[in-house]
């Protein structure tokens, strides 16, 4: 039998869990074979980390906050889309709701909450 050429999935499949940014349903996995997921996200009492690896664009969907990025703090609010580059500390703060689209597809192994080295 083929692969399939799509994959569909509601959020009602995939109940929301507890993670290092808040409430999230993660949508499209890299256990799917996926080369990037795809993550719903409301943010709450996020943590600061970072990736190595992961680039992630955080398009947020409604709401407002600040997003902090190493040293630099400012204001998002729904339809901003931020680029995280992989080795830059941040995390949310604010009643906000986002779309993460990570590439490559998330891997928890790429998570790191210390200071990332400096280059």
């Amino acid at each position: 039998m083929s692969e399939a050429a799509y994959k569909k999935v509601s959020t009602s499949e995939r109940p929301p869990e507890r993670s290092t940014c808040g409430f999230r349903q993660r949508l499209i996995l890299k256990d799917d074979g996926a080369p990037a997921s795809i993550t719903r996200l409301k943010t709450d009492d996020a943590t600061p980390h970072w990736h190595a690896h992961t680039h992630e664009y955080y398009y947020v969907l409604t709401g407002s906050g600040t997003m902090t990025i190493g040293a630099e703090t400012f204001p998002i609010a729904a339809g901003d889309c931020i680029w995280i580059k992989p080795g830059c500390m941040h995390h949310a703060e604010g009643e906000l709701e986002s779309l993460i689209v990570a590439v490559p597809a998330y891997d928890p192994a790429d998570t790191f909450f210390e200071d990332p080295p400096k280059t």
